[in-house]
C-alpha cells in the first residue's frame, strides 16, 4: 500500500526542479500535474445523474471512488507519492478528505507577481492583459492554485510551507524539511547532475503550449533575476499586488 501526500502551489515556483530531484528516489516520486481532481469531481457529480439517483448503489460507486489513488498509481514503482494539484479549492479538497481523512500538504510558494511575471516573459503573449486575466482568475492556472492555497490555510489543514528563494538557495536543506514533516528518511540529492522532469517513465510534452514551461537547467540550479516591472505593466502590477498569503 501506498503513502499518499499533496504538493499545492503556484506554478513557476519551482515544481518541476522540485519533482527532478525528489524523482531521483527510488521509493518517492512527485507528480506532474494531476488528472486525479478531475477525475474524482467527475465521480462524485455521477451521484447527481438521474441513472444513478434510479439506483442509488452507493456501495459500488464508492468501492471506484476510495481506490482512485491506488488504481491510478499502482504501476508506479514508488513506495509514497506527493500528488500535484489544486487540492484546496473547497470541492477539491472535501472530495479528497472523503477518501484520506487527514491528508498532509506541501506548499512551495513564490510571491504572485513574480510568477505572473515569470509566465508572461516565458510566453510573450500578443495581448498581455487578456493573459493575465486568464491566468489570475479562478479557473485559470495560477488563480486557481492560489485559491487553493488560501483555503489550506483558512481551513487550518495540515501543511508546510517552503518558500521559494529558499528552496532555490538550498534545495537539499528545504527538501530535507518537506520529508521530515512527512516523516520520511532523508539523503542529499544530486543537484549537478540533474534529468528533465520524468514520472512514471513519462515526460512532459510542453508542445501542446505556447512555451517550455517545464524545461529545467540540469547543470545548476540558481536564482533568475528580473525585474517583474520589465514584463508587467503598471496596472496589473497594482491590481494584483495584494494577493499574496
Amino acid at each position: 500500500m501506498k503513502d499518499f501526500y499533496f504538493l499545492t502551489s503556484l506554478p513557476r515556483s519551482g515544481n518541476t526542479l522540485l519533482g527532478s530531484i525528489i524523482n531521483q528516489s527510488q521509493s518517492i516520486k512527485l507528480t506532474a500535474n494531476t488528472l486525479l481532481t478531475d477525475v474524482l469531481y467527475q465521480l462524485l457529480v455521477l451521484k447527481d445523474i438521474e441513472i444513478y439517483k434510479n439506483f442509488p448503489d452507493e456501495q459500488s460507486l464508492n468501492n471506484i471512488i476510495n481506490n482512485v489513488f491506488n488504481n491510478y498509481y499502482k504501476d508506479w514503482n514508488a513506495d509514497t507519492i506527493i500528488d500535484r494539484g489544486a487540492w484546496g479549492t473547497p470541492f477539491n479538497l472535501w472530495a479528497l478528505k472523503t477518501i484520506i481523512k487527514k491528508p498532509k500538504f506541501i506548499i512551495l510558494y513564490r510571491p504572485v507577481l513574480e510568477c505572473l511575471a515569470s509566465f508572461i516573459k516565458i510566453e510573450r503573449p500578443s495581448n498581455l492583459e487578456t493573459r493575465c486575466q486568464e491566468l489570475m482568475n479562478d479557473e485559470g492556472i495560477i488563480g486557481k492554485n492560489l485559491w487553493s492555497i488560501k483555503n489550506l490555510i483558512k481551513e487550518k489543514e495540515n501543511h508546510i510551507i517552503i518558500q521559494y528563494k529558499d528552496f532555490i538557495k538550498n534545495p537539499n536543506k528545504e527538501i530535507k524539511t518537506i520529508f521530515d514533516y512527512l516523516e520520511i528518511p532523508f539523503v542529499d540529492f544530486d543537484l549537478t547532475n540533474l534529468k528533465q522532469f520524468s514520472a512514471n517513465n513519462v515526460n512532459y510534452n510542453d508542445s501542446i503550449y505556447k512555451a517550455q514551461l517545464h524545461t529545467i537547467r540540469t547543470d545548476k540550479i540558481e536564482l533568475n533575476k528580473y525585474n517583474i516591472e520589465d514584463y508587467l505593466p503598471n496596472n496589473i502590477i497594482k491590481q494584483y499586488s495584494n494577493l499574496d498569503i
